[in-house]
Formats: C-alpha cells, sequence, structure tokens
C-alpha cells in the first residue's frame, strides 16, 4: 500500500502548483468589478464565491505542503524524468485549452460556437485511439460534433440567460 502514496515531494510540488492557481483565483476575484454603481452589498459582489474558493483551495494546499514537509520532502527531492508522450492527455488539455482562450473567445466566433468546437475537439480527441482501433472514426466525429453543439448550447443558454452572465 505505500508503494501508491505519492512521495512526500511529490506531494509539496503539487501543493505549491495549487497554491499558485489558489493565488491567481483570489487575485482575479479581488480585481472584480465591485458593482458599487448598482448598490451591490458585500454579499452580491462577483468576486466573492470564487475568492473564498480560492482562498479554500490555497488552505488546503499551504496544509499539504506543510504535511510534505513534516515527513521529510525536502530530504526526498528528486525530479522525476518526464517525458511528453507519457502525458499526451494533459499536453492536450493545455493545448485545447489556450486555443480555446487565446484564438476563438473574444476574437472570431460567437462564444457557443467556440464552447461547441471545444467540446467537440475534445471529445473527439480523446476518443480518437479506440475509434480509429474499432473503425467508427467517422460515427466518433458525428458524436462529437454533436456533443459539441448540445454542449454550446446549453453552456450558453445557462450563462446568457440563466446566470445573466454577458459572454463574449
Amino acid at each position: 500500500m505505500d508503494e501508491e502514496k505519492p512521495s512526500a515531494f511529490a506531494d509539496l510540488v503539487i501543493g505549491a502548483a495549487w497554491l499558485a492557481v489558489a493565488t491567481a483565483i483570489v487575485v482575479g476575484a479581488w480585481q472584480m468589478d465591485r458593482l458599487a454603481h448598482l448598490q451591490a452589498t458585500i454579499y452580491t459582489v462577483p468576486g466573492l464565491v470564487p475568492g473564498l474558493l480560492g482562498a479554500a483551495i490555497g488552505l488546503m494546499a499551504v496544509i499539504l505542503m506543510w504535511r510534505a514537509l513534516r515527513a521529510g520532502a525536502l530530504a526526498q527531492a528528486r525530479w522525476p524524468r518526464l517525458r511528453l508522450l507519457d502525458h499526451w492527455r494533459l499536453v492536450a488539455v493545455l493545448t485545447l485549452s489556450l486555443a480555446l482562450a487565446v484564438g476563438l473567445v473574444g476574437r472570431g466566433p460567437p462564444f457557443w460556437l467556440a464552447a461547441a468546437i471545444y467540446v467537440g475537439l475534445m471529445v473527439f480527441v480523446f476518443q480518437y485511439g479506440e475509434r480509429r482501433t474499432s473503425g467508427t472514426l467517422v460515427h466518433g466525429a458525428l458524436v462529437a460534433v454533436l456533443f459539441g453543439t448540445i454542449s454550446g448550447l446549453t453552456i450558453h443558454f445557462l450563462f446568457q440567460d440563466v446566470f445573466l452572465v454577458r459572454l463574449p
């Protein structure tokens, strides 16, 4: 069972990564418009929930790092050798997410179409190997387009009409 547990050094590195994410969330939430011109109270400002969630993530990250240091993380410090092909899913998600954020949102198609393209590509990329092996690539592409379209329209409806958030 101890072989399956991550090392203390891995916990320290992951804790530091989560702390960086939490810091970015809190800073982003703090910089959000306070809507003072709408007489928003402290409980209704847009950045409240993200800020609290970011603070909670940061607290958990600090606890994880503290536990890792107590377990001797610095004595175990050894960076593993990483191969990108072993982590192709992570690379694919980061690439597609950055392409959505930098290339599509606010620059080209409407948001619902950008979201549909993103979801459709994610479905297709992650099912590609299995679909190619089984000879159902065309069916997989149609499924990806269907899921992308449904997701894009649902995201647009929920944010625009239910949550009243203006999308780019």
